[in-house]
């Protein structure tokens, strides 16, 4: 790959993955759905898995433990979640989605699947066939990457 191709893609790669996710992340949490990505991230965590512990959380966010304390004070705060602790050993925390969490999060799944959809059903067949694989490949090589690290 030569220069000019090679600083065009990583150019397009910045626009969509740095600014353009900001917009659409700005975009559904101001008016497709009642919460932060974050916190959406946070009630799928739990409605999949169902209990789990900040620090579950934190991995599987990609933020900080302290981070997902303060995102989690404001979903027990609005009643989505709730804490538990660990009856056998106090210093574990659970938290869990309530039902109004539940119906929460179901609902705005379903308001943002609306919203990527809108915006996906303005590629060709092949462009989306496209875009699945790319996507595939990068969060694989994201996968393998962070196992590299750990070596």
């Amino acid at each position: 790959m030569n220069e000019t191709t090679l600083n065009l893609l990583i150019q397009q790669y910045e626009d969509t993955y740095v600014f353009a996710t900001q917009r659409i992340e700005k975009i559904i949490s101001e008016q497709i759905i009642p919460m932060t990505i974050e916190q959406f991230g946070i009630l799928r965590k739990l409605h999949k898995d169902g209990s789990c512990r900040p620090k579950d959380l934190a991995e599987y966010t990609g933020v900080h433990k302290s981070a997902i304390t303060q995102k989690s004070d404001r979903l027990v705060a609005k009643g989505y979640i709730k804490r538990k602790l660990d009856t056998k050993d106090r210093r574990n925390v659970y938290l869990s989605i309530t039902k109004e969490g539940e119906a929460v999060y179901l609902e705005s799944e379903k308001a943002m699947k609306m919203f990527i959809k809108s915006l996906l059903l303005k590629l060709d067949p092949m462009e989306i066939e496209t875009l699945i694989r790319v996507h595939q490949k990068i969060n694989t090589h994201m996968v393998n990457w962070k196992d590299e690290i750990k070596k």
